[in-house]
Order: C-alpha cells, then structure tokens, then sequence
C-alpha cells in the first residue's frame, strides 16, 4: 500500500519552544503533502502523540527511554528495523550511529560557535564533538536558514556544500486578518495600554523547568536600550512576552525605575500570541544570534512593523522589509524604536513589505524542501511536482 516509509525523531516536540513549533508544524505539512508515503512517528513521551490523529499515514509509536541519548542511538534504530523504515529523519541535529538506513536532519543552528559564551562546557563541548560526526553520518542535511550554513563552514570543518536551506514557516493564526472580540479579551487579560511596543524574549536555556540562564536573548540590552528611548523622548510602553522575564531581570539588578514602563505579561501561547502582534505599534527582538528567529516571520506575517538584528538569520529572514539594528549598541536599539515609533508612514510602508516577505516563508514551503530531499534518497514512483504547491 505504502511507497515508502519515513521514521521521524520527533522527541523534539515534547519542547514548548520554536523549535517544538518547528517540528510539529513541519511534520504535519509533511503528512498533508506526502500520502503516500508511511510516517513513522517515534516519540519519547505520549505527550504529543494525539497530535496527528488525523493523518492515516502518521504511525505514532512512543519509545519511552532513560535517556536521549539512548533513545537515539539504541531506541530508534531498534524501532527503525521493526517498522522496515526506508529513512530517518530528525528535524533536531542527531542521528543513529548505528544503522545502515540513510539518515536526514535539519542543522539548527550555529550560535555555539558563535557566541560561545552563552553556553555551558558540557553544552559546547557536546556540540564540537558529535555534530561534524553527526553531519558526516548523515546522507544529506537541510538548514534552517544560509547564515547557518555560512557560519558553520566559516567556524567548523562540517561539509556544508550539499546542505538544503529549507527554512521554517508561520502558523496559520499569524495574519492580518483580525478578530475585535478576541483582541479586546486578550487586551483586557492581560491589561494591555492601547499603543505599545513588543517583543517576545527568552532569557533560559529551553522550556524545561529548571532551565539555566541564556544570555544569548540580549534582553538586558533590550531594556536598556529601551529606557534610553524614553530618556530621549519616546513615549510608549513596552510589553514583554515570555517565561520568567522580570524574574530574570531582577536577577541580574534591575530596578522598579529601570523596568518603569515595562510591562510583563508572562509565557503567551502560540494559538494567542498573534493577537498580541496584531495589537503592537511594532516588534522588537535583540537576540545575539537567530539561526532563523520565528518570532520575526510572526510579526511580519501579521503586519506588525518589525525591528531585528543584524547579526545571524535576521537579515535574511526579515529579506528587508525590517528595520535593522546592532543588538550590541543600546543606542542604536533606541535609535530604532524612536525611528519606527515615531512615523505612521514608516511603520504602513513596513507592514506592506513584511506582509509579502512572509508570503514566501510558510510551512508548505519548507515541507515541500524536505520532500525533494526525501525523494532524492528514496525516490518515489511519481513526480515530486505532484505535490509542490506554489506559493
């Protein structure tokens, strides 16, 4: 019945953060675009194993383990040969060593080498040694954006040369098009003043609890960037959306008068995050280094006026219809606010623009990369242009 058969590494998606997003929304537009092909769904916990209920391809089987790494190097090849899997694919950065099956994943990210810094030893350490050994196993691997793939090879010995920038994509709540009714429940939740600036921040290593520090969200900058555009006559509030934010901030010293004018509104989730871009004046994000920055795709996906870095993926991503600023220099993070702030007809002209960037960045987009590759390896009987879909 099936022409082939796929066995994903989706451990990933028991993490509530973009890269969770990631994995979930892309293997759901893998199944959707794919029907005849068989997708082997291997989960470490049952959490998320409702997930593709609708999907008569998708075999979801939980693989309980007592740790990832045995989960991926012994649990899932294991499973791989029961399930008669054609190839593996993770959209996270490992792979089986031990399998004779060719194998795909996604290169993620490059911050490690980057901004060393804002990693542990063991962290960095993890990464030096397995991903070029990783890379090398793999018979192919896509990206998550072209600066991943230029940062790698400027930083690593990893053979970048036959990798696939497959990008990532949006959600299908993240547009213009608005609901009052909801976006006057969610002003109201969360006491939101009618004008303001946003930015979605992270400041901990993953969503899991317990998590260390991540210095590499920049959101010390941010704020203190943002107090010199109030210093300097800029009159809006600013809304921070994210886990433990103030609690951080403190943490590190700072005052009632350095977060006078902040508002923190906590973890939001995705299925209501839109709304609050779509209420936003324009979004702000100061992270060190985005491998691809969802958050940017979201706010100009809902017309929300974007202002990201020029370090990493944000250029790329943001493709010019975002105003750029240095993370590093908290001038220029208030020379940016006041800049996009203070003219209606910057902030129109970047909505247009941030709309048709975004027109280009979707799931099925990214999804249809990943087949091509898949069919490279395993090839099916028919035509991939059966199921690419013009965007």
């Amino acid at each position: 019945m099936w022409k082939r058969t796929i066995g994903v590494m989706a451990r990933l998606l028991d993490q509530h953060d973009g890269i969770g997003i990631y994995g979930l929304n892309l293997l759901r537009e893998l199944l959707a675009l794919d029907p005849a092909t068989r997708y082997v769904v291997f989960l470490q916990t049952a959490e998320t194993q409702d997930q593709f209920a609708a999907f008569r391809n998708a075999d979801v089987q939980v693989l309980p383990a007592r740790s990832k790494l045995y989960w991926d190097q012994v649990a899932v090849p294991l499973a791989a040969r029961r399930a008669r899997v054609d190839l593996i694919f993770n959209p996270k950065f490992s792979i089986p060593f031990r399998t004779n099956l060719p194998c795909v994943f996604v290169q993620q990210g490059s911050d490690w080498y980057v901004n060393p810094g804002n990693y542990a030893w063991w962290d960095k350490l993890y990464i030096r040694l397995m991903l070029p050994l990783y890379s090398r196993k793999a018979a192919r691997t896509l990206s998550i954006s072209q600066a991943t793939l230029d940062d790698l090879a400027r930083y690593t010995n990893i053979d970048v040369s036959t990798s696939v920038v497959s990008y990532a994509g949006v959600g299908s709540n993240f547009t213009p098009e608005r609901d009052p009714a909801a976006l006057a429940r969610f002003q109201a939740q969360h006491r939101l003043p009618e004008r303001f600036i946003l930015t979605v921040a992270r400041t901990l290593h993953g969503a899991f609890r317990n998590a260390p520090a991540y210095p590499g969200g920049n959101t010390e900058r941010l704020v203190r960037g943002y107090r010199k555009y109030r210093q300097q006559g800029g009159e809006l509030p600013l809304v921070v959306a994210g886990k433990r934010i103030e609690e951080y901030l403190r943490s590190q010293g700072f005052s009632d008068a350095d977060l006078a004018d902040v508002r923190f509104i906590g973890f939001v989730p995705n299925t209501e995050l839109h709304l609050a871009y779509q209420l936003a004046d324009c979004f702000i994000t100061a992270t060190l280094c985005e491998s691809f920055g969802i958050p940017i795709v979201e706010a100009l996906a809902t017309g929300c006026p974007a202002i990201v870095p020029t370090t990493c993926a944000s250029p790329e991503v943001a493709g010019g219809a975002a105003r750029l600023i240095d993370p590093r220099d908290e001038g220029d993070i208030a020379a940016g606010l006041a800049e996009v702030t203070g003219s209606e007809t910057l902030r129109r002209e970047m909505r247009e623009k941030g709309l048709r960037r975004a027109q280009a960045l979707t799931w099925r987009r990214t999804a249809e990369r990943t087949l091509e590759v898949f069919d490279e390896l395993v090839p099916l009987a028919r035509s991939p242009a059966q199921y690419r879909v013009a965007n």
